[in-house]
């Protein structure tokens, strides 16, 4: 059997400030002897159902996984906090220290999770001799911005995505009025936040309809804001790193994924052909497998398919 069940255990791990947050601890039928732990993080306006795919296959292949629905998304609740990348990284923080204190980790982050796991490391550095690896998808060292790319087609974009971003920040309140009124099949309508369920997170492309504008709205501040600090800290992980982002990426351009590489010469850089911004999404196969191969040890650089033939995702790209 190619990917032979697994157990799925919903677990909850409190904050400094009395948030419980919502992980989901799959542990494989055949456990590796010489496994990591691998921890997976969304983005934002989605949930941990973004690794339903690549959890299946790296729990085939013997490795347990930790993934979570971050504060405010899912079944986590937002909490007393801040919602900013910070506090993100401290949570995760807590969930390492609770159900992972000991063993190698590989840690894998897409968007606002590539960012959080930027901030972990600098602001958890002893972990370092603990990662045998670190993936960071659609990742870049200067924040989130409202501008795609260069040309009047970009500029229309970014215009629309300002006042969009001016008219959630400042009048929050309104734009859920408005999303309540959305049919529930919408996609951006506002609904009230799911009950706890035993059998894993809710739905993907369901995320941002549980989430309030204003907490949107502080996700996308502190995503602009962002500024990657303590880089030596990540460069020491040499080889270990992995960087990847979608050619045709309108969230977070594959520029903006290389100019992070610049600044880390030793990290590995690939940029995925026709991809976008759901390039987890739409490209399971060959994510889950840099995962594994990070997973299984230090070795050589791996020769992967550039573009594995892989059943498609009914995921939307609604996330960042």
């Amino acid at each position: 059997m190619l990917n032979p069940p697994s157990a799925t255990e919903v677990l909850s791990v409190s904050t400094t400030d009395s948030t419980q947050l919502t992980v989901y601890r799959d542990t494989p039928a055949r456990p590796r002897s010489d496994g990591a732990t691998i921890v997976l993080v969304h983005g934002a306006s989605v949930t941990a159902d973004l690794w339903r795919v690549h959890t299946r296959h790296l729990t085939g292949l013997g490795f347990q996984v930790l993934r979570h629905d971050q504060r405010a998304h899912g079944h986590t609740p937002r909490g007393d906090a801040p919602l900013s990348i910070e506090q993100l990284a401290d949570d995760l923080h807590q969930i390492l220290r609770a159900l992972a204190p000991t063993g190698p980790l590989v840690l894998v982050g897409h968007s606002l999770g590539a960012l959080v796991l930027q901030e972990l490391a600098a602001r958890r550095p002893q972990l370092l001799p603990r990662i045998r690896g670190m993936m960071l998808l659609s990742a870049t060292a200067h924040g989130a911005s409202v501008l795609p790319g260069r040309g009047p087609r970009a500029l229309l974009l970014a215009v629309g995505r300002s006042l969009f971003a001016l008219t959630c920040t400042h009048a929050p309140q309104a734009v859920d009025g408005v999303r309540r009124l959305l049919p529930d099949t919408h996609r951006y309508t506002l609904l009230p936040r799911p009950s706890t369920a035993p059998d894993g997170p809710p739905p993907c492309r369901h995320g941002v309809r549980h989430i309030p504008t204003a907490d949107l709205a502080a996700l996308w501040q502190s995503l602009r804001g962002y500024r990657a600090r303590d880089l030596p800290v990540l460069e020491q992980l040499g080889e270990r790193l992995v960087l990847m982002a979608g050619a045709d990426d309108r969230h977070i351009p594959a520029a903006r994924t290389a100019q992070l590489a610049e600044r880390l010469p030793a990290a590995r850089l690939e940029i995925v052909p026709h991809a976008t911004h759901a390039l987890p999404v739409r490209h399971p196969a060959l994510i889950s497998a840099h995962i594994a191969h990070l997973a299984a040890g230090p070795h050589p650089r791996p020769h992967l398919p550039k573009d594995p033939s892989f059943p498609n995702s009914p995921l939307s790209e609604q996330f960042l």
